[in-house]
């Protein structure tokens, strides 16, 4: 099983995306015609999720560039609104995204957690 499809089952198993939507990328994936980590030229996008008071890592996630940018697609409206009060313009880390440069994308402190991501 490549590795695309297993980062789907892992975002399943830890309830990060439900079954249906999970069905949704696998099906984005069909629809792909080439892989989608390929045409990314084998870049991740990384999301680290810190405690600002600890320093303790709370998340530290790598997916594929290609998966990313199918799953940026299932960002629910709510949390979109969310980020936008925290100062972050979704649509501006997506064409980010899109654009494959390396690099920090965007870094957020809020509520004692300092959130970073980048593709690397």
């Amino acid at each position: 099983m490549d590795e695309e499809r297993m980062q789907i089952l892992k975002m399943v198993e830890q309830g990060s995306v439900s079954a249906e939507d999970a069905a949704r990328l696998f099906d984005a994936l069909e629809e792909t015609p080439e892989n989608q980590d390929r045409q990314a030229g084998g870049k991740k996008l990384r999301i680290r999720v810190t405690d600002s008071e600890t320093k303790k890592k709370k998340v530290n996630l790598t997916i594929p560039l290609g998966l990313a940018k199918i799953a940026a697609k299932f960002i629910p409206p709510k949390t979109k609104r969310k980020l936008a009060d925290e100062g972050v313009d979704v649509d501006t880390v997506l064409s980010q995204i899109v654009s494959e440069n390396i690099g920090k994308v965007v870094d957020i402190e809020a509520d004692n957690e300092l959130v970073e991501i980048s593709i690397e």
